[in-house]
Formats: C-alpha cells, structure tokens, sequence
C-alpha cells in the first residue's frame, strides 16, 4: 500500500484535508475528514489510505454479523466475505482512499441496522438508521439510492406501518440534521455542489442505448464477469418472493444496480457508483452457493479463482508494469488506467530541483499531486479558463501572492496547442522543459514545464 503512489484523486482529497470545509465542490467531505484523522502526525500514503484498511475490516465484521443474524450459517458468512473482498474493485478500494470508502461503511451500517429493526421490532433502531444515513449522505450524494431501497423494501414486504412510527421520523429528522453543513455549504455557494453532480450523473446529448450495455458489462467486471447476471436474476426473483430475508437482501442491492440502467440512457454510470450495493448482493451470492449443489458450488469457486487472480494481477501491475500491454498496441498501454499512479514523485523532484515557488495547471487532479509530493512547499492552482469547475475555483488564486517564480506544467497535446489560455493571466516564457515517466516500454506520462511570471 506505502510503495503505491497515490492516485491523483487520492491526491486530491487530500488537499481538502488540509483545508477542511463543511462540504466541497466535487463531492460531500466525509472524506476528507477520513483522511485528516489518519495523518495527524502522517502524510505518508500508508497514512493517507489507512482508513480504506480499517473499513475493510469493520465492513467484514458487519458482513458477519449480519449473515449470522439472517441465516445463523458460518460458512455462508465467510462465502460472503470472501465474495465481497474477492470483487477487483473492493480489492482496489481496500488500498486507496475515495469517497465510496465512507459511504460504503455508512451505507452498510444503515442496512444493517434495518435488519436489526425488522429482526427485533424495537423502533428505536430508526434513529440509528438515520444517524448512519445521515453520515452516508455526508460522504457522497449517491447514498440518497438508500432511500429508494428502504421504500421499496417497505411496499413488497408489506411494512407500510411502519409510517405510523414517530421514530422514523425522528430518525429522518437526525439525518436531516447530519446533512445540514452540505446544504449550508451549497447555499453560501449557490448551490455549486448539488448543480455539478446533477450534470455529472445524468448530462449528455440525446438517448445512447449503447451506454447501458456497456455499463452492465462493467458492472460483471466489477463484481464478477462470471456470477453478476445470474445473481442479479435471482435477485430480481428475491424481490417477488414472499420471503422476508429474501425480500430485504434484494432491495438493498438490486434496485440501485438497476436505478443506473436507467441513468444510462443518458450519461454512462461510472463503475464504482453502485458499490454499495453489492453488501447484501454479495450474500445473494453466498446464499446461491451454500445452497447450490456440487455445479452451482464449483462454479462459484472457480468465479472467486478468477477474481483472486485477477485483483492481484491489477495490483501487482499498479506497482510493478507486469502486464506486457505494449504487445497489444501503444495504444492501450498509453490507456493504461494504473499510469494515473505514477509519474508525479518525478515531476515534482524536478519542480523543486529547480526552485519553483508556484505550478499552475489546467487539471485539479495534477496541481493535488504536485502539492502532495512536493509537501506542500510549491503552492500549486488550477487554470482553465471556463472549463468543468473544480475545488480549486472555489479557492481561487489569492492576489496577494509573489508570482515571481513560477511554472506552468500540463501534458502536451497532439496539436501543440496550450490546453487553456494561460497567457491571459500569467507571462509565458518560450522555452520549454519536460518530464516523460516510462512504462510498457512507452511514455505513460508526459509533462512540460514552462516558466510564467505575473
């Protein structure tokens, strides 16, 4: 986890840690704080991801304990655990740090704490419902799908009294209470948070069918390429059946899985975006194997080889280039999605070997790593000129700065052209440095460095 760079995101929350706000332009903050605790005394990148490695362990306890309440069955609450950690994307969360982190806890706190309510009839588990919805919503806006699932949990198992509860209001009122730093936040800044993920999650031009195969694709790459469709039919079965453990499993995985077929008409969902809910559709997955026969057992276990050695190839490759993509094509070891782990520790020696007070750039996620890995002795900003804002708008360039000395550093383009129009604020000198990081046997990443002054 230490010898892995971080990731520019990773290097980005980050930078919010150390200048911690009730909210931010991209996302809610609980990472941020996530973050802040684990390097008070440390910002090393073990530091930084340490929370991911204590999630990971109180999401498996969770797991558990829940799978024992539901089934009262060890072996299938270790399937489930070994099925949920085995996913390549849980294996990658589990060593960097993002805003799914907090969120995937909260969110499964709250789904665990439903059961508890169903379990035990004892009402007074809706405030604790709402504290750990309150705090998923503190993390990221896709937790608000929570509420979706609790509906529909409530009409097909037929709990609608449970509206005749006054905890359940108070419950929604303690997660109101939660929420309100994101909503003061967005009011003093003209709602900008909520603006930017509407557009994120639903923009784009016209209806792509297109894009819904593509995201359920990702999707069987992302829990398994070999159980997601099966499990997800027996899911959409669970939803319809009058079994009560059944009912619940499924509302709590399968409808937000679905709800982003629908975002798909629109805009391609990212990967991670439905990771909640493979908490109660791992134990889908479990349950299908303990009580499958000697096939559906053999093919489940041959499904986690897979996963297994697939998430540890992409880790190993992360950190050490095992994967020969150049054989492929230029092309695609260019497209190399680990490339974004590494090339910044260069870039920045050579920022302070050559005794830059400030970088500008015209990406956010660049301008973190250059502060990350310089320690914050080189002030770093984002220039853009009008394009998608970020958190670097909201903290603006401060005037009173020394711009004496400083570099502008961004990734060439095919047409030599500038990406932004960085001569509007700053003088541009002509000459040109560069840095190349190596892998694959190709330029993974590319930078130049040309020295501005206001």
């Amino acid at each position: 986890m230490s010898s892995v760079p971080l990731h520019s995101d990773e290097a980005y929350y980050w930078l919010w840690s150390k200048s911690l706000d009730l909210s931010y332009y991209d996302h809610a903050p609980m990472v941020a704080y996530f973050i802040k605790l684990t390097t008070l005394f440390c910002n090393n990148e073990i530091a930084v991801r340490f929370s991911s490695i204590i999630v990971t362990i109180i999401l498996s306890f969770l797991l558990w304990k829940l799978v024992i309440r539901l089934f009262n069955n060890e072996a299938m609450a270790s399937a489930s655990i070994v099925i949920l950690h085995c996913m390549p994307i849980l294996f990658t969360a589990s060593i960097i740090i993002t805003p799914d982190t907090p969120v995937f806890l909260f969110l499964s706190l709250a789904t665990y704490y439903v059961w508890k309510l169903i379990e035990t009839k004892n009402v007074n588990y809706w405030y604790l419902i709402g504290l750990f919805f309150g705090l998923s919503m503190l993390s990221k806006y896709t937790a608000c799908l929570f509420i979706m699932s609790l509906f529909i949990y409530i009409v097909l198992d037929k709990k609608i009294y449970w509206f005749k509860n006054y905890q359940l209001y108070i419950g929604i009122l303690i997660s109101v209470i939660c929420f309100l730093p994101v909503i003061y936040w967005n009011w003093q800044h003209d709602w900008a948070s909520f603006s930017y993920q509407i557009g994120h999650g639903l923009s784009n031009d016209g209806i792509r069918f297109n894009y819904i195969f593509e995201y359920l694709g990702t999707q069987a790459g992302v829990f398994n390429i070999i159980l997601f469709f099966p499990i997800l039919y027996i899911g959409i079965k669970y939803l319809f059946s009058k079994n009560t453990k059944n009912i619940f499993l499924a509302a709590f995985s399968v409808p937000v899985i679905l709800f982003y077929v629908f975002t798909a008409l629109k805009r391609l969902p990212g990967g991670n975006w439905p990771i909640p809910a493979y908490f109660t559709f791992s134990i889908i997955a479990a349950k299908y194997f303990i009580e499958g026969g000697k096939i559906k057992q053999r093919l489940v276990a041959g499904a986690l080889i897979f996963n297994l050695v697939v998430s540890v190839i992409i880790g190993l490759h992360a950190k050490y280039t095992i994967l020969p993509l150049d054989k492929i094509s230029n092309d695609t070891a260019i497209a190399d999605a680990t490339n974004y782990f590494h090339g910044y520790k260069e870039l920045a020696e050579k920022l302070l070997n050559d005794g830059y007070e400030f970088v500008v750039t015209p990406e956010h996620q660049l301008s973190s790593s250059i502060a990350y890995y310089t320690k914050n002795k080189i002030k770093t900003f984002r220039y853009s000129n009008g394009s998608k804002k970020t958190q670097f708008e909201i903290w603006k360039m401060p005037k009173d700065f020394d711009y004496s000395n400083g570099a502008f550093v961004y990734e060439p383009r095919d047409d030599g052209k500038l990406p932004c129009r960085i001569y509007e604020i700053f003088n541009l000198s002509p000459d040109v440095d560069n840095v190349k990081t190596i892998r694959n046997n190709n330029i993974a990443r590319q930078y130049n460095i040309q020295k501005i002054s206001k």
